[in-house]
């Protein structure tokens, strides 16, 4: 009797044991699936990522002024001259234009303002009949960088003049891009701002109308306490 019993369980163990082999199949089957749809939308997402990223992303430009630019004089020595080296670097993957500048320079000796505006590129000549190359709108592609001297003259009457004495002098430079009339769904999305101004100062250590009116020179500005100056924007 008892091995009549001892054989009944055997029996019923081998029935079990496919059973359980093949929930355990299932088991890690769907495990595996979960793993592998896990990594398959990763891998989506990551790709998703770097589509935008390279094609997608809006222009994000940085500038950067340098710890030194140039004040100098035209016209007789009446209008005034700003030449300031700036770069501009596109941080995102979609290209802009640049259309204008503005440079609002602060006398901090008088607490006077002025403003200038883009008007010419490269150095001071110190030729008058050197030729000028016009500002024009500036093209910045994607992940691409601009460099150059920028020339800004004032924006109103050149008199009277702002500088007037060696001292420290507040500089604020605003870049105007380009925005669509028509913005499209993806522009809408992403949003176009401004690049946000920078702000910085600049000391101009001796004055010399002698040199600036009729030798056509310039007088070199410098940081006090510099450390790189740049803008993002968004």
């Amino acid at each position: 009797m008892a091995i009549t019993e001892d054989r009944r369980e055997r029996d019923r163990d081998r029935e079990a044991h496919p059973v359980k082999t093949a929930v355990e199949v299932v088991r890690h089957s769907a495990q595996s699936g979960w793993v592998a749809t896990a990594f398959s939308a990763v891998a989506v997402a990551a790709s998703c990522v770097s589509v935008y990223v390279s094609t997608l992303q809006a222009a994000q430009l940085e500038v950067y002024v340098p710890p030194a630019i140039h004040y100098g004089r035209d016209g007789g020595g009446d209008t005034e001259v700003f030449a300031v080296p700036i770069t501009i670097a596109n941080g995102g993957a979609r290209s802009t234009a640049v259309v204008s500048m503005e440079l609002e320079v602060q006398n901090l000796q008088t607490n006077v303002t002025k403003r200038y505006v883009s008007t010419f590129l490269g150095e001071h000549p110190r030729d008058a009949a050197a030729p000028n190359r016009q500002f024009a709108p500036l093209s910045i592609s994607g992940q691409g960088v601009f460099t150059d001297t920028v020339r800004f003259y004032p924006a109103g009457d050149a008199l009277p003049r702002l500088v007037t004495d060696k001292g420290d002098y507040a500089f604020r430079l605003q870049l105007n891009t380009a925005s669509p009339p028509q913005p499209s769904l993806l522009d809408r999305i992403q949003g176009r701002t401004q690049p946000a101004p920078i702000v910085f100062q600049m000391t101009l250590h001796f004055m010399s109308d002698q040199h600036l009116g009729f030798r056509r020179g310039t007088i070199a500005m410098n940081a006090k306490d510099w450390k790189p100056v740049a803008s993002t924007g968004q």
